[in-house]
């Protein structure tokens, strides 16, 4: 699988063209203003809208430098329930396939989702760190004009000195809202079964807890409903949860 770009909103919102890859694998790029070439993408930001319901989902997701426009539908269930689950404000981690719709100045640049998950500010900052490192990258590569990526894309936004300046500021300006205490690093991986039966201590009362409200305490605490369900179908398997009734989940 293509490995997943990490690009700023505005920078990504910006994008008006697509490009093919001339690797012969077919498909086509959508090429942004900073020289980001996305078939997919890894965003992290606040989710702050969440539309419609059934089987396409649209969503909201801003980080500091401006909002990225996400949809989710049948092709990716899993991504479509777990938006079901989270209630906005929320920080998520997005990764989908990268789109433009339109044409021209009507173009519309937006992330078809495969995978949502709920994280945390720390997730956050960590996304806004190693996307700050990809964009100055990009945009050295734009000033040099040796990278023949770099060099196209400057052709078809026509991008000038002054236009990687104010990329540049763009960076400054999403690097102004990490916490001065955030180390650069990885986001961890999430362990499945710990983190439900974290998120459903204390949950419920003496009947338990609903296994739909179980999926959402899941959710909440960074699975997509279909590792929520797995997780619960293991707490169960490994005894440290059982169903006093139908439908309720009630820790050991």
């Amino acid at each position: 699988m293509e490995p997943a770009e990490r690009v700023f909103a505005q920078d990504f919102s910006a994008a008006r063209h697509t490009a093919d890859s001339g690797d012969g694998r077919g498909g086509s790029y959508v090429v942004t203003p900073g020289a980001a070439w996305c078939r997919r993408l890894f965003i992290v930001g606040a989710l702050t809208e969440r539309r419609g319901s059934g089987e396409i989902v649209q969503a909201r997701i801003a980080d500091p430098t401006g909002a990225f426009q996400v949809s989710a539908d049948w092709q990716s269930p899993d991504a479509v329930e777990t938006l079901g689950y989270i209630e906005p404000p929320a920080f998520v981690a997005v990764t989908g396939r990268a789109a433009l719709t339109g044409s021209g100045e009507r173009a519309c640049a937006n992330v078809e989702a495969e995978a949502i998950n709920v994280v945390n500010r720390t997730a956050r900052d960590l996304w806004v760190l190693s996307t700050a490192g990809a964009t100055l990258d990009r945009l050295e590569a734009l000033q040099d004009g040796r990278d023949e990526r770099a060099a196209a894309a400057r052709r078809l936004y026509g991008i000038t000195d002054g236009g990687i300046r104010g990329m540049a500021a763009m960076v400054r300006t999403a690097l102004a809202t990490v916490r001065p205490d955030t180390a650069v690093g990885e986001i961890a991986p999430l362990a499945g079964r710990d983190l439900l039966l974290d998120a459903l201590e204390g949950e419920g009362g003496a009947r338990g807890i609903g296994f739909e409200d179980a999926v959402a305490a899941g959710v909440r605490s960074g699975l997509s409903a279909r590792e929520a369900r797995t997780a619960l179908e293991e707490l169960l398997a490994a005894g440290e949860c059982y169903q006093p009734s139908s439908g309720m989940i009630k820790l050991i």
